[in-house]
This record gives C-alpha cells, structure tokens and sequence, in this order.
C-alpha cells in the first residue's frame, strides 16, 4: 500500500486527462487486503474537502473542492476514486489515488443535475449517473464511456428523483426513484408532495427494460425511497425519508428483490422507529451480507438487522452518524459522522469501537470502502 508519507507528499489536485493509472492491487500489492475509505467532509460551511482515511481512522489524503459533495464512487480497477456534487449537483470530480492528481471532471448533460450519486459498471469501462431532467421532473439514467464521460446510452429511470442505485449482477440496475420532484431554481423545495409516487426499479441496461418494480401503498406516497444496497443473494435493502407529519407511524427500512412485487418492510421497535424522526441516510450491507446497518444523521444512530431472519439487532449511538461502510471482517462496520467521530461496530459481538475523533472537520454523508 502506498506509505503514509507518500499520500503526505502529494501535490494537489491538478486538472489532466487520464492516460493509464495503476490497478487498486499493484497500488495495494505490500499490504493485501487493507482498506481505505473515502469520504467528502467541510471544515466549515464554506471549506469543503475530498479525502480518504485509512483503517485507523487517520486522514492520508485529501483536496479541496469547489462545493459540498456528497457519495464518493470507486472504480473498480484502477486507482481512481470520484465525488459527486451535493444535489442538485454539476459537477463528478475524479482523482487518481497513485499520484493525488484531478484526472478529469464530468459535469451533467444540459438541463440536467446529478442527484449526489454514481457508480462504475462491474469492468469499469461505463459510468453510470442518476440525473434529473428539472424542465420535465423526469429521472434518467445515463450510461458514459469512461473515462471522456460521453454519453453512450440514456434511459427513463422509470420515475421521479433517482437517488441512488445498485448494480444486481452485471446488467441490472436497481434504482432508488426517491419520488421528489426539484428544480434547481428552488434548490431542494419538493414540488409534488401531494403527488409523490417513489419507486425501486430494476432495470436492464442492455435495452433500457424495466424488469420489475415495487412502490409503496398509496397512502404510503409521501414515503420516500432515497438510499439502498444489494448483498450476494440479490436482496436489496431500501432506506426511506418520509415526506410527511413527524408523527406518523410509517416504515423506514425494507427489503426487495427482483422476483418480489411488494415491498418487505422490516420490524423496528418503535421507541427506535421515534428516534430515527422519519430520515434514513446510509443503506449498507456488511461483507457476509447477513447483517445490514441503516443510518440516521437526525436521530444519531445506526439500527441493525440480521437479515435472512427479519431480526432487529440493536443500535449504536452516535451524534450526526450517516456513513457507513462494511469492513473486510463479517457483521462488522465503519461508521462517520457529521461530528468528526470514526467507529467501528459489531453489532453480532455487540462491540463498538471508537477509531478516531476528528473534532475540526465534519464528514459528510456516505462513505465509500476502497479494497484491492
């Protein structure tokens, strides 16, 4: 793995066009099997920042960025790690790790935002971005050649606000159509709360075919599906953001699959659903996909599930926790919060670790492991 003193030594972020970067294995090939994890974090409400952290918790890279983001994407070869803009963003810059250096910028086709999330295809030859096209509210996916970022494919999400999506295998999308509608001239005030209809689809990108998709009971509608993830069975797991009064005793947390029509909503006990105040943030499957940690900033804590048997686990405090990430060691997690703090859970071993306390910096919603 690269030594600390040599991401130290990078110079910062310059614009170039990629060539040929290393692969994560030979930037890895000393230390085998350790992780970094990437994060977007502020100083401040002006200061916003891109960097990575290792498993010990300590910052080892970073560069300053032009505005808040939000979700990193990680190719999956080469050493090259992105950010998205915060919604309604314009901006995915690319950094390739081996050398500290801004590779490229990808900005949205016109009349488009990104929604704060992207990912690479399984051979890392397609980037995949959510955007919303704010004349219509219509979601799209857009499949780009990587690394010019033209566009090679475009497809109806299938829905409004496309937030977030997984891939099942190689050619399945799985979208998150959060359901709100925006437009950049009102920066994030939701249009259509009494219309609201969010989705999960699944979506064939070879021919843009919608396999299956599942939504909520209508009068479920201001339920918001926004963040998700897939473990190796192929079941998704599905965070929501309700829309609607605080006091509501709705669902938070479910499972899908591409087979299911309905929507698996999974038990919470209700002095946790209370706490959660009706917001998800990070969705997260751990490497075994056995267990799953869903995060809320709002309330301060990640509640856990073991999966196959829809049972609830427990939780672990955490003043403005949203990131989460999967170590390389089953049911176990890194989480980060909003407040500096770095934990590692076990929630099977009921175990939480304190890693690191960055007191002067606020790490922002998702984070991203980073794996030969």
């Amino acid at each position: 793995m690269l030594s600390r003193r040599s991401f130290l030594a990078m110079g910062s972020a310059l614009s170039g066009v990629v060539i040929t970067t290393p692969s994560w294995a030979a930037l890895t090939q000393q230390n085998p099997g350790k992780k970094l994890y990437a994060s977007a974090y502020s100083l401040g409400k002006q200061e916003h920042f891109f960097g990575l952290f290792d498993e010990q918790g300590s910052l080892i890279w970073n560069t300053p960025l032009t505005d808040r983001a939000h979700a990193p994407v990680v190719h999956p070869n080469q050493s090259i790690v992105g950010i998205v803009a915060r919604r309604p963003g314009f901006f995915i810059e690319f950094f390739d790790v081996s050398t500290g250096q801004r590779i490229t910028r990808i900005e949205p086709s016109k009349e488009h935002h990104f929604y704060g999330h992207a990912l690479f295809s399984k051979d890392g030859k397609r980037l995949i971005t959510q955007e919303n096209h704010y004349p219509s509210g219509q979601g799209k996916i857009f499949i780009r050649q990587w690394p010019s970022g033209d566009i090679i494919q475009s497809f109806n999400s299938e829905g409004i606000g496309p937030h977030e999506s997984v891939l099942w295998g190689d050619n399945v999308l799985v979208i998150a159509n959060g359901g709100l509608m925006t437009h950049p001239d009102e920066d994030r005030k939701i249009l259509n709360l009494d219309t609201m209809k969010p989705n999960v689809t699944y979506l064939n990108l070879d021919n843009g075919k919608v396999l299956n998709q599942s939504e909520n009971s209508a009068d479920l509608h201001q339920l918001s599906i926004r963040h998700l993830d897939v473990n190796q069975q192929g079941t998704v797991a599905l965070g929501f953001q309700y829309q609607g009064d605080i006091w509501d005793q709705v669902p938070l947390v479910a499972l899908s699959r591409l087979e299911q029509s309905n929507l698996d909503y999974l038990p919470i006990p209700e002095e946790v659903r209370i706490r959660f105040k009706q917001y998800c943030g990070s969705v997260c499957f751990d490497s075994s996909g056995e267990v799953l940690a869903v995060s809320t900033p709002r309330g301060g804590l990640v509640a856990y599930w073991h999966v196959h048997s829809k049972t609830f686990l427990g939780i672990d405090n955490c003043r403005d926790v949203c990131g989460v990430s999967a170590t390389n060691n089953p049911h176990e997690f890194m989480l980060s919060s909003g407040a500096g703090s770095i934990l590692k859970s076990n929630p099977v071993q009921s175990t939480t670790t304190s890693i690191e306390n960055h007191t002067d910096l606020h790490w922002d919603n998702h984070l991203h492991p980073i794996t030969a």
